[in-house]
C-alpha cells in the first residue's frame, strides 16, 4: 500500500513538472502557429531569439560645456561652428549623445515568416507595421533592421536643458534647443548601407551583404540586408556556430550591434535561420 502511494505521489509530481514546463515554454515551442494569439505573435516579432532590440547612443554632433555647478549648455552646435562664449568659463567640454532604439530581425527564419502570416490573419494593420521584406532569396540570410524609437535626448537631459538658464556673453538668460538627430540609416543610399553592414560569426568569419533593400513607409519602413548563405563554397553559419552578430556603423561612427544566439533559434525541432 505504501509503495503504491509513493508511486502515485511520484506520478503526480511528474505530471506537475510537465505542466509547469508546458506553461514555461514559449508559444512557438508549445503550439502551432495557427494557435498563436496576437500578443504571442507580436512578441516573437518584437523580442525573441529571432529579433533583437538594441539601444544605440548616437552623437548629436554638438558639444556641451559643463560648469562648476554641474549644469551643462551647448558649447558648439557643430564642428563647423565657432564655440559659444559664456560669461562663466566651463570646467569641461564633452560630447552630446542621444539614444535611439532599433530592432534587427532574422527575417529568413521560418518562425518569423509564420508569425507574419499569422499576424496577417489576426490584424492586417499591425502586420503592415512589421517591415516585411519584399523578397527572401533561398541563397540568402535576410536580416531586417528598423527604427523602433527615433534618436532623442534622455529624460534627465531634457529636464536639465529646459530648466537651466545660461547667460550669454552679455548676460541675457538663454535656453538650449533640443538636439535634432536622424536615425543611423538616414540619408544613406543602398550601396552605402551595404558597405557599412557586416555579419560576423563566432568562428571569426566576416561577411558583407550581397544586396540591401529599403522597403515600406512610415512605421512599416525597414531595411533588409541579404547575406550569402555560403562563402567560397562553405556555409556562412555552419552547424555548431554559437552566435552571429549584425553590425552597422553610421556616418558619425555610431555602431548598432545585434547578436543572435544560434542554439536558441530552433523552430519545430530544427535550426531555423
Amino acid at each position: 500500500m505504501e509503495t503504491r502511494r509513493l508511486g502515485g505521489v511520484a506520478l503526480l509530481a511528474g505530471a506537475g513538472c510537465a505542466a509547469l514546463a508546458a506553461l514555461a515554454a514559449e508559444p512557438w515551442e508549445s503550439k502551432p502557429a495557427s494557435a498563436w494569439t496576437q500578443e504571442e505573435t507580436v512578441e516573437l516579432l518584437k523580442k525573441s531569439p529571432w529579433t533583437v532590440q538594441v539601444e544605440v547612443l548616437q552623437l548629436s554632433g554638438r558639444q556641451l560645456a559643463r560648469f562648476a555647478n554641474g549644469t551643462r549648455a551647448v558649447y558648439r552646435s557643430s564642428p563647423d561652428y565657432p564655440p559659444r562664449v559664456f560669461s562663466e568659463e566651463p570646467v569641461a567640454i564633452e560630447m552630446e549623445y542621444v539614444r535611439g532604439i532599433y530592432a534587427v530581425r532574422w527575417s529568413s527564419a521560418a518562425a518569423v515568416q509564420e508569425a507574419l502570416a499569422r499576424l496577417e490573419e489576426l490584424s492586417p494593420v499591425m502586420k503592415e507595421m512589421q517591415a516585411q521584406p519584399p523578397e527572401l532569396p533561398a541563397d540568402s540570410y535576410v536580416l531586417t533592421a528598423r527604427v523602433v524609437t527615433p534618436p532623442s535626448e534622455e529624460t534627465a537631459r531634457e529636464l536639465e536643458r529646459k530648466t537651466t538658464q545660461i547667460p550669454d556673453q552679455v548676460g541675457r538668460p538663454t535656453y538650449d534647443e533640443a538636439p535634432q538627430v536622424a536615425d543611423i540609416f538616414a540619408g544613406l543610399i543602398e550601396e552605402e548601407l551595404k558597405g557599412r553592414a557586416t555579419l560576423t560569426t563566432a568562428r571569426k568569419l566576416k561577411v558583407k551583404p550581397a544586396r540591401v533593400v529599403r522597403h515600406g513607409i512610415g512605421t512599416g519602413e525597414g531595411i533588409s540586408f541579404l547575406f550569402p548563405r555560403t562563402v567560397n563554397g562553405a556555409p556562412t553559419v555552419p552547424p555548431g556556430t554559437a552566435w552571429a552578430e549584425f553590425t552597422f556603423e553610421g556616418r558619425r561612427g555610431d555602431k548598432l550591434k545585434a547578436r543572435f544566439k544560434m542554439k536558441e533559434m530552433v523552430y519545430q525541432g530544427k535550426a531555423d535561420y
